[in-house]
């Protein structure tokens, strides 16, 4: 695993992100991010009360080099979007069968819907003013509508990684996967926030 210090209220905190879990260790993985869902929870609701500034904070951690490979990465997945919504759904409803009952029998829409939103996030990451209110609106309708829990954050995270590990192919490094690792866990704890309210 891959360690992140963060400082909050002057200690020094350590974050293990799910950046390096390889396919062999995907249900130890699953097993202990349950658990840094919770972590993720207590540092938002008590640590850091105004959501913008959790994502502020968590952008922060980004470099300006890893933005730049998020965002110029995801340029080569949008031409591919339908082959990348293809392998994401498959990798997820393979590994939480129970999924695929939150979902409509045609996934036309929703493989299109996620390609959008994951577009607009990537695309935002360097305007928070915009993104931060859109962001808490998907967390609201997904815990509301979808009853979408932490550990689902979690999987879905590993799945999304493991969808652009296959589409990019060679282009795809150790630092992209960093980088998308902590853009994601920062969205993610933003929708988290919002189940609360």
């Amino acid at each position: 695993h891959s360690h992140h210090t963060l400082s909050v209220n002057g200690r020094q905190r350590t974050i293990t992100s799910i950046s390096t879990t390889s396919d062999k260790e995907f249900p130890a993985a699953l097993h202990y991010t349950f658990l840094c869902g919770f972590v993720l929870l207590i540092l938002l609701n008590y640590i850091y009360p105004s959501r913008k500034k959790t994502m502020e904070s968590g952008t922060a951690c980004l470099t300006a080099k890893q933005i730049e490979l998020v965002q110029s990465s995801w340029e080569k997945v949008e031409p591919i979007a339908d082959t990348a919504s293809d392998i994401f759904y498959a990798k997820m409803f393979e590994t939480e069968p129970s999924f695929r009952a939150l979902f409509p029998e045609d996934m036309s829409k929703q493989k299109m819907s996620l390609m959008q939103v994951l577009g607009m996030a990537v695309k935002g990451i360097t305007n928070l003013e915009e993104l931060v209110p859109k962001v808490q609106d998907l967390g609201r309708r997904h815990a509301k509508y979808y009853k979408v829990t932490v550990p689902m954050y979690q999987t879905v995270g590993v799945c999304l990684l493991y969808t652009l590990e296959k589409g990019l192919g060679d282009i795809w490094t150790p630092e992209h996967k960093e980088a998308w690792a902590l853009t994601y866990n920062v969205l993610a704890s933003v929708m988290i926030a919002t189940h609360n309210e």
